[in-house]
């Protein structure tokens, strides 16, 4: 279906009756400024059962749901329509003049409207319905309110003038900010289901940062997440630039600039950067967010303990013991309460639970051997990759406008080392996927299921991996020589 015989078809159905429609809100908003609208917004002026089942008919729309608590009547297309991702109608039907129902808006970009009529013959400027001069707003780049009253009706739209922000790259009018701080508290009252889908909206864009620095100035994000609060001014060892708060504010910087590639950059040119990585990071987590989304979550988060575990040691050094486990456990806790996915805290504990192994990897040697790199990506599986841009980022963070260009490189390169590595190591088991099986263990060495078959299994994985066996029977030689190890040390 094609969104002008959708939209005539249902304006020639009013025309029929003597009624008005209009298009609002976030389509009008999208095709003003030139981005693709992600559904229609439509408001139509008479009565709802006179006139849905000759829209339901015309159209062969069949799916309904009736929101009643924002009196919107959502009716969903089997397929998007052509050319464009919508896939939903939102129609109000009301009794109230157009104006009165853009007067119930957030902000003025969102408080303009469009005659289906005008819309059908030829969508132009000069026909807009635009009360509260929201045309101007967006020529202007500003995001502004309606009336003052606005967050009080509906307090998401504290942290939705963020998205929009983010989203459009706009400006928030002076007035509207100091509003949004005055009523911040009421963030509070959201769902937290809604709280933390705009969270990971306004995570998702480019300068998440700024934006990240923006909720906190108008005071939302410690109502969010109050423990980052905790970190402001919380001092670290002299290897850090950084307290803890900015060390996490940069940490997200640092791993969203990681992953837009190099960026003709003396940093970011060093940093290993492939297609393969980038399709990495493009491929979902949860069910509408990337794993660079995800990766910038984890940033902002993966040192929140260090404020409740900070000590001193005998030599009077800083210390923050087990702050990785324990932010871990902080991180589940505080995405729970936001109602984010399973996926989404499952993967931002693992990253943060992690964020040091890579230092760890390294033993003090130029490179981690292949065993070190194998048993690291065995363990971590498809977050492998994630955990070392998080502890690139980690690095860069740490050490802030102290950073030198050597030391930068010899870390850089060691990341590279591992990531080479392991699709090494992917491309020899793709070779051969499976040398031996449990039961071929079994048969060879008479030996019963259980722990020691286990090990005997994994070792050989490890070899092969490693490019240290090639077929069947080096495999089984290479089980039976630890097999006799394992039985002489009994």
């Amino acid at each position: 279906m094609e969104l002008t015989f959708l939209i005539n078809t249902i304006n020639s159905i009013l025309t029929s009756k003597g009624l008005n429609g209009y298009l609002v809100g976030g389509f009008i908003r999208d095709t003003l400024v030139k981005l693709p609208p992600k559904d229609i917004d439509m408001v139509i002026i008479g009565d709802k059962e006179d006139i849905l089942p000759e829209i339901l008919c015309a159209t062969g729309i069949t799916s309904v749901f009736n929101d009643t608590k924002n009196n919107i009547t959502k009716l969903t297309l089997d397929n998007s329509l052509n050319n464009t991702g919508i896939h939903e109608l939102d129609i109000k039907f009301t009794n109230e003049h157009i104006e009165e129902n853009l007067s119930y808006r957030d902000f003025t970009f969102n408080a303009i409207g469009v005659n289906l009529s005008d819309y059908a013959n030829e969508f132009s400027t000069e026909n807009l319905i635009d009360p509260y001069c929201g045309l101007t707003d967006i020529k202007t780049k500003n995001i502004r309110y309606v009336s003052s009253s606005v967050f009080v009706d509906n307090p998401i739209r504290l942290l939705r003038a963020i998205r929009f922000a983010s989203t459009l790259e706009f400006s928030i009018d002076p007035e509207t900010a100091m509003q949004i701080r005055k009523d911040s508290h009421l963030i509070e009252t959201s769902p937290s289901e809604l709280v933390g889908a705009e969270l990971l909206e306004i995570l998702s864009h480019n300068n998440a940062k700024t934006y990240i620095e923006i909720s906190d100035r108008l005071s939302l994000l410690p109502h969010i997440i109050p423990e980052l609060n905790l970190t402001k001014g919380v001092s670290q060892p002299k290897e850090h630039y950084w307290d803890v708060w900015q060390h996490n504010l940069h940490c997200l910087e640092h791993s969203e600039k990681l992953m837009q590639g190099h960026q003709n950059s003396p940093i970011y040119s060093m940093s290993p950067w492939t297609k393969d990585i980038e399709d990495h990071f493009n491929s979902l987590v949860s069910s509408s967010h990337t794993r660079g989304t995800h990766l910038k979550l984890a940033s902002l988060l993966h040192d929140i303990a260090k404020p409740n575990t900070k000590t001193l040691d005998k030599s009077g050094r800083t210390r923050f013991p087990d702050h990785e486990n324990i932010g871990s456990e902080m991180a589940i806790r505080i995405l729970k309460e936001l109602k984010m996915e399973t996926s989404t805290i499952d993967y931002v504990s693992t990253l943060i639970t992690h964020h040091l192994r890579p230092h760890h990897m390294q033993q003090g040697v130029t490179a981690p051997t292949g065993k070190a790199v194998y048993r690291y990506f065995n363990a971590l599986k498809n977050e492998g990759l994630d955990v070392l841009f998080l502890h690139m980022a980690d690095y860069l963070s740490a050490k802030g406008p102290q950073l030198t260009i050597s030391d930068w490189a010899t870390r850089a390169k060691m990341m590279s080392h591992v990531i080479d590595t392991h699709s090494e190591q992917v491309s020899e088991v793709s070779k051969t996927p499976t040398l031996v099986n449990g039961n071929d263990l079994m048969t060879e060495l008479n030996i019963a299921p259980g722990p020691i078959l286990g090990r005997l299994l994994s070792g050989i994985n490890e070899q092969h991996a490693l490019g240290n066996i090639h077929n069947s029977t080096e495999a089984i030689n290479h089980a039976r020589k630890t097999l006799n190890t394992i039985q002489g040390q009994k």
